[in-house]
C-alpha cells in the first residue's frame, strides 16, 4: 500500500518514504509514526496515544518520542515552527494536517539524481532478535519490549550498518532457530539476542540481562555479556542501554573491520570506508592511524564522489589532526578538512553523523560559528549521537566556555562505546575542568584517559601539566617521559596544542 499526500509518498510495502520519487532515509521507528499519523489525519493523538500506537506501549522516555517527532517533521521539511504536517495541539498532543490517499500501486522508482547512495550489499547487516523475558510478568515484559526498541534505535548510530527489520518474525517462537540457519534464510551477518529475568537481591528488585552477539555466517558466538541493573524499571532501563551500547558497539566494530580485512581483490568505496572507520575505533585516535585513516577515506572518496559519509569522515581525521598537529603536512591538512567538509554538507545535510564529522572539522580548524550549529543540529537529528556531543563539548572549550563543554563531554563519553577514543574525550574534559580551576576532577579524568589507551600520548600531556600545576615534579616528569615513551618525536608544538603555549613551555622545563 501507498499512502500519498502532497508530494510525498509512503511505501508500506517496501518501508520507504519519498518525495517527487527521491528517497529520503528515515529510521524505522519515524516511519512507523507517519505511516500511523497518515492513516488518521486530523485526530489529534496524546503522547501516551502514540506510544501505545507506535511503540506498542514500550516504554520509552519523553526525548525519544520528541525526537522522532522532530526527525518526522524534518524528513517532511517541516519544523516546529512551521507545523506545515505535523501539529503540535497544546495540552493534548500532535495532529497530522494532511489529505491522504491510499492506493495499492508502487512508489515511484527514485530520480538517479539522488545525493545519498542507498543501502549496498557491501554494508554490514544486524538482526536484533526481541530479548525475552524469562517470567511473564506484565512489567518485565513491557521492560524487555522497550530494551529491545532502544538498542535498535541506538544501533542506528553506526554508520552503514543495516538493522534487519524482521526480528519480530522469531518472537512467537519457542526455540528461536541457530544463527547460521537465520542468515540462510534472511542473509544477515550478525544476530543480536538475549533475555532479561529479574533478580531479587536483599529485597531490592534487580534485573539481570544476557547478551549474545554472533556471526550469523560463520555461526560462532562473538561476545556474550551478563549485565545487572538496578531498578525501579524506567531507571534500570535508562542506565542499562549505554552500558550494554558501550560494551556492544565496539565488538560490532571488530566484527565488521575483521571481515573487510579478510576480503580478497578490489574493496568498494564502503568497504574502505568501513575499514577506516574500524582502524580508528579499534587502534585509537593518534598519528598512525590517523594516516591510515584518511589514505583509506580518500580512496573511498575517489572511488563514490557522492559518498557524503567518506567525505565528512575525512574532515574529521584531518580536522583533528591539524587541531593537535598530528599531521605533518598541517597545512595542507586544514585545507583538506575544509574542502570534505563543505562537500560533504553539500551532498547530505540531514544525516547527523555527517554533520557531526563536518561540524567537529569545521570548529578544529578555526570555524567554530559554522561548527557549533552544525553539530547542534547533527544532535536534534539523533541525541544518541555520542561524537557530536564530544565535538560539541571541544567546540565549547575551544570558545572558552567550559562549564558547556563539560557538560556536553561528560555525556558524549558516557553513552559512547568503551573504545580508545575516550582517551581523547577524557583529555579534553580534564581541560575544561582545568580550565574550571578543578584540578582534582581534572587529575581523575587525565588519569582514567590514560588508562583507556596506552597509546595516546595527549592524555599523558595533560596529565603531566596538572601534575606539574600541583607541585608534583616527579609526577609530572613520570607522565612526560610516559608520552615521549608513545612518541618518541614529541614537538613542542604538539604539546603546545593540547595545554596551551605557556604551559607548555614550563612543562617542557622539566
Amino acid at each position: 500500500m501507498t499512502l500519498r499526500f502532497d508530494d510525498f509518498d509512503l511505501d508500506t510495502a517496501h518501508y520507504e518514504l519519498r518525495r517527487h520519487g527521491e528517497l529520503r532515509r528515515v529510521e524505522p521507528m519515524v516511519f512507523d509514526l507517519l505511516v500511523h499519523f497518515a492513516h488518521h489525519p486530523d485526530r489529534v493523538f496524546s503522547r501516551d496515544e502514540l506510544i501505545e500506537a507506535v511503540w506498542a506501549g514500550r516504554i520509552v522516555s519523553d526525548a525519544t518520542v520528541a525526537s522522532c517527532i522532530k526527525q518526522a517533521r524534518r524528513a517532511l521539511d517541516d519544523s516546529g515552527d512551521t507545523q506545515a504536517y505535523i501539529r503540535t495541539v497544546r495540552g493534548r498532543g500532535f495532529r497530522f494536517t494532511a489529505k491522504v490517499t491510499e492506493t495499492d500501486a508502487a512508489a515511484p522508482e527514485p530520480l538517479a539524481t539522488a545525493v545519498t547512495p542507498a543501502p549496498s550489499d557491501d554494508d554490514p547487516s544486524l538482526l536484533i532478535l526481541p530479548l525475552r523475558a524469562l517470567t511473564d510478568t506484565p512489567e518485565l515484559v513491557r521492560f524487555t519490549e522497550a530494551l529491545t526498541g532502544e538498542l535498535s534505535s541506538v544501533l542506528t548510530r553506526i554508520p552503514l550498518l543495516r538493522l534487519s527489520a524482521r526480528g519480530g518474525h522469531y518472537s512467537e517462537r519457542t526455540l528461536t532457530p541457530a544463527a547460521r540457519e537465520i542468515h540462510e534464510a534472511l542473509g544477515v551477518d550478525y544476530v543480536l539476542e538475549g533475555s532479561v529475568q529479574a533478580w531479587p537481591d536483599a529485597g531490592a528488585a534487580r534485573l539481570r540481562v544476557t547478551v549474545h552477539l554472533a556471526d550469523a555466517r560463520a555461526g560462532f558466538r562473538l561476545w556474550a555479556e551478563t549485565f545487572t541493573l538496578d531498578g525501579p524499571v524506567s531507571e534500570a532501563l535508562e542506565a542499562g542501554v549505554p552500558r550494554i551500547i558501550a560494551k556492544l558497539e565496539p565488538q560490532l566494530h571488530r566484527a565488521i573491520y575483521r571481515t573487510v580485512r579478510s576480503l580478497d581483490g578490489e574493496r568498494s568505496a564502503r568497504q574502505l570506508y568501513l575499514e577506516a572507520s574500524g582502524i580508528l575505533a579499534l587502534q585509537g585516535w593518534h598519528h598512525e592511524s590517523f594516516a591510515a585513516a584518511a589514505d583509506l577515506l580518500r580512496r573511498s572518496w575517489r572511488l563514490e564522489p557522492e559518498f557524503a559519509l567518506a567525505a565528512a569522515h575525512l574532515s574529521l581525521v584531518r580536522g583533528l589532526g591539524h587541531r593537535f598537529d598530528l599531521m605533518s603536512d598541517h597545512e595542507q591538512a586544514w585545507a583538506e578538512a575544509l574542502e570534505a567538509a563543505e562537500c560533504a554538507l553539500q551532498l547530505d545535510s540531514m544525516d547527523s553523523t555527517v554533520l557531526g564529522y563536518a561540524g567537529c572539522a569545521l570548529a578544529d580548524i578555526g570555524y567554530p560559528e559554522r561548527g557549533v550549529p552544525i553539530l547542534r543540529k547533527a544532535l536534534e537529528l539523533n541525541p544518541a549521537n555520542a561524537q557530536a556531543w564530544a565535538a560539541l563539548g571541544s567546540a565549547y572549550l575551544a570558545g572558552n566556555r567550559p562549564d558547556d563543554a563539560v557538560v556536553h563531554l561528560r555525556h558524549g563519553i558516557r553513552i559512547s562505546p568503551l573504545d580508545s577514543r575516550l582517551s581523547i574525550w577524557g583529555a579534553v574534559l580534564a581541560l575544561a575542568y582545568l580550565l574550571l580551576g578543578d584540578r582534582s576532577a581534572a587529575r581523575e579524568q587525565a588519569e582514567l584517559a590514560c588508562q583507556r589507551d596506552d597509546r595516546s600520548y595527549m592524555p599523558r600531556i595533560v596529565l603531566a601539566a596538572i601534575h606539574r600545576l600541583d607541585g608534583r615534579q616527579d609526577l609530572a616528569r613520570r607522565a612526560l617521559d610516559d608520552a615521549y615513551r608513545i612518541k618518541p618525536d614529541l614537538t613542542a608544538e604538539q604539546v603546545a596544542a593540547l595545554v596551551g603555549q605557556k604551559h607548555g613551555t614550563r612543562l617542557l622545563a622539566l
